[in-house]
C-alpha cells in the first residue's frame, strides 16, 4: 500500500513539472498586436502625399501683380511707357519693342508681344481696323474696344499670321501704334495664358509720354 501510494505521488509530481514549462511556452509564443504610428519615418521612404508634389511642380503662375517696366531708353524713344511680366525677356532691337515670355517644356510656341508703328494717314483706329478686316476673309474674328491711356483703340482677336494673333490698333497724335499679341485660340493652354498675361499687363499699364511717376 505504501508502495502505490508512493507511486502515485511521484506520478502527480512529474505532470505538474510537465505542464509548466508547456504554459510559459504558450505565453511566449503569443505576442501583442503592433500599433505603427502615422507619424513613423523610415530612412529613405517619404510620407508625404505625392498629389500635392505634383499640384506644386506643375503648377504655372500667370499673374500680373509682378512686372518688369519697358527700358527707359525706350520709353524715351517711342513716347510711351508699359509694363510686362516679371520674368519676361525685352528684346534689344532699335526698331520697335519685342516682349517673350519663358519657354515652354515640350512645347516650341511661347507668348511674344511687339509693337509696329507707322503714319496712320489720317484715318482712325476704327478705319484701320476695318481695312485689316479684309486681310482676315474666312476667319472668325472677335472684335471689341478697349482704352489705352484715353485713346479708344480697336481690338481684333484672331487675325492671320505664323500663329493666330490678337491685334490692338490705336492712333495717337496722328500715329498708328499696333500691338500685336501671338498666340491665341491655340490649344497649347500655356502659351496661351502667356499670351494673355502680356495682353493684361501692357495694355493696363499703357501710359503715352510724359508718363506717371508710377510707370
Amino acid at each position: 500500500m505504501k508502495i502505490y501510494f508512493l507511486a502515485i505521488a511521484m506520478l502527480a509530481f512529474v505532470l505538474s513539472a510537465c505542464g509548466a514549462p508547456a504554459a510559459l511556452t504558450l505565453e511566449q509564443t503569443i505576442s501583442p498586436p503592433v500599433i505603427m504610428s502615422t507619424n513613423t519615418s523610415f530612412p529613405g521612404i517619404s510620407t508625404e502625399t505625392p498629389t500635392s508634389q505634383v499640384l506644386e511642380s506643375t503648377s504655372v503662375q500667370t499673374g500680373v501683380n509682378d512686372t518688369a517696366e519697358l527700358t527707359s531708353s525706350d520709353s524715351d524713344r517711342l513716347g510711351l511707357c508699359f509694363s510686362y511680366p516679371q520674368g519676361y525677356t525685352q528684346l534689344p532691337d532699335n526698331d520697335t519693342v519685342e516682349i517673350v515670355a519663358l519657354d515652354i517644356t515640350g512645347s516650341d510656341v511661347k507668348g511674344i508681344f511687339w509693337l509696329e508703328i507707322s503714319d496712320s494717314y489720317d484715318r482712325t483706329a476704327e478705319k484701320i481696323a476695318d481695312q485689316e478686316m479684309t486681310y482676315a476673309a474666312g476667319l472668325n474674328v472677335d472684335r471689341w474696344t478697349v482704352m489705352l491711356d484715353g485713346e479708344q483703340a480697336v481690338v481684333l482677336d484672331g487675325m492671320p499670321g505664323q500663329d493666330l494673333q490678337r491685334r490692338v490698333y490705336v492712333v495717337h497724335q496722328q500715329t498708328l501704334y499696333v500691338l500685336a499679341f501671338m498666340p491665341t485660340r491655340l490649344e497649347n493652354k500655356a502659351a496661351d495664358d502667356q499670351m494673355e498675361a502680356l495682353y493684361t499687363a501692357v495694355t493696363n499699364s499703357w501710359s503715352w509720354s510724359p508718363c506717371s511717376a508710377s510707370e
